[in-house]
């Protein structure tokens, strides 16, 4: 069993992202990219959080979709939830179509075909600090062996631009200043080219001592002295599975941008009927 100061040095991305130009996928534009569309309405909280006031769930709201990327045999999107009561950001997040996580490649070398860059809908860039999203598929895992080590997907909410996020270089720099982590994020894992450094919290059930099977967990992302990312990261099984997971994450005290509404816990559900996954960051609050 790996102690947790062990883990300090663990570097569980191991290589670099390809080229700027070769993580390109193939995008479509669709109609419901620049109007409100069907509402994606989300699933009441349950397991510890069940019977708490759920607004996010009773809200009514316009969605707004960004445009879609092939994966698999079909194709994904960001969206992001607007109340219609007073504007504000309810929950931004992924659309995995029925079929987008059949036929995933297989390779892990194969960075460009396993990267998938996901714009906004302008209303999202608005309301929230997030500019993209950026999904690296993970067909065998990554480092640390026994922990991270099975198919699964990380999901990368950047503050910063595309361009900004393909100029990271592999370097880890300074982290960033006191009170803009979490408290607990004080295991620093690998600083990875065109992503950034990964922070993790050492009570995350999959890290020793616990060492649960690893199916969802939540990982901070900097680079050069500044928060970029929020990352849900969660394994294709338990997306298969279809379980419906409502979880807060640790807030930092410090927030960069400030004056604008970050989210405080991440949701993960399928709807059955349509056989669609969704991945989702919300319950925002202004910064």
């Amino acid at each position: 069993m790996k102690s947790v100061n062990q883990l300090k040095f663990v570097v569980f991305f191991v290589v670099a992202i390809a080229a700027t130009t070769s993580c390109r996928k193939e995008v479509q534009q669709t109609p419901l990219e620049n109007e409100a569309a069907e509402e994606i309405i989300l699933p009441e909280e349950t397991g510890a959080l069940a019977g708490r006031e759920n607004n996010a769930s009773k809200l009514a709201c316009n969605t707004f979709y960004g445009p879609c990327v092939k994966m698999g045999k079909k194709h994904i999107r960001s969206w992001i939830n607007i109340a219609k009561c007073n504007n504000k950001p309810v929950a931004i997040g992924v659309e995995f179509y029925k079929g987008s996580l059949e036929n995933l490649p297989t390779d892990p070398m194969n960075f460009p075909a396993n990267t998938f860059i996901l714009k906004l809908h302008q209303k999202a860039k608005e309301s929230t600090p997030f500019n993209h999203i950026t999904i690296n598929w993970e067909p065998t895992g990554h480092e640390p062996d026994g922990i991270y080590r099975v198919p699964h997907f990380d999901i990368h909410f950047y503050k910063i631009s595309v361009a900004a996020q393909m100029a990271i270089t592999g370097l880890p720099g300074a982290p960033p200043p006191a009170g803009y982590l979490p408290p607990s994020y004080v295991i620093p894992g690998a600083t990875v080219p065109q992503m950034g450094s990964h922070w993790l919290d050492p009570s995350s059930p999959e890290l020793p001592p616990t060492s649960a099977p690893f199916t969802h967990t939540f990982i901070y992302g900097s680079d050069n002295g500044k928060v970029i990312f929020l990352e849900p990261m969660i394994t294709k099984a338990f997306l298969l599975g279809g379980s419906t997971v409502t979880k807060a994450f640790p807030q930092p005290i410090h927030f960069a941008p400030a004056n604008t509404n970050y989210p405080q816990k991440y949701k993960i559900w399928k709807t059955w009927g349509d056989g669609r996954n969704y991945v989702a960051l919300t319950d925002f609050a202004w910064r």
